[in-house]
């Protein structure tokens, strides 16, 4: 297993969005281990500001080492105003091969699950079983761009197998929660269903 080596503070964590699966999000993350290769819009914003410097500094994911502590003082002001918590547009919730990110993005699910906050989760890492027990209002969603395994070992180099990715997905939808599948082509994105 990895662990994460860097840490960053921030300022805040929950901001508005207008995306159709959460109209707040939060990225207790800089950064994705994914590594993918096609033109990846996270990863461009982040050297564009100045965020990080190389593909290399970007594999690397820091951890927003105050995120429990933002979520406590931010949760009850924002609380009447949000419908969904999204996790994660800029990064990945569920890095894979990463059981201290996993350990975090659990708390902090939990943590708003208890404020009476449904989330919606993305990832192209492993749904952890442990969200069977996470309220049943969350969503739990993998991208796919693909079934070919040489061909994600290439474009998506340290994300979760397809298998992989599909069979938790599975065992959240027969423990009775809503999924979904996004099949994320080069160039655009497409919900493909609701599981």
């Amino acid at each position: 297993m990895k662990k994460a080596k860097k840490f960053i503070h921030r300022k805040s964590l929950i901001y508005k969005t207008n995306v159709e699966y959460g109209d707040y999000t939060i990225n207790h993350f800089q950064g994705c281990s994914h590594g993918c290769k096609y033109p990846c819009y996270a990863y461009l914003m982040a050297k564009r500001f100045g965020k990080v410097k190389s593909y290399e500094e970007w594999i690397e994911p820091a951890v927003v080492e105050n995120a429990l502590e933002l979520l406590d003082k931010e949760i009850p002001r924002f609380k009447d105003k949000i419908t969904s918590i999204h996790l994660c547009f800029t990064t990945d919730p569920f890095m894979y091969g990463y059981d201290d990110l996993k350990e975090l993005s659990l708390s902090i699910i939990k943590k708003i699950n208890n404020a009476g906050i449904k989330c919606s989760v993305l990832t192209k890492g492993i749904l952890p079983i442990e969200l069977a027990y996470c309220s049943h209002e969350n969503e739990y969603g993998i991208t796919l761009v693909s079934l070919n395994e040489d061909y994600r070992e290439r474009i998506e180099p340290g994300a979760a197998p397809y298998s992989q990715r599909l069979a938790a997905l599975q065992a959240l939808h027969d423990a009775g929660h809503k999924t979904w599948l996004v099949l994320n082509h080069i160039r655009h994105q497409t919900l493909l269903s609701k599981i």
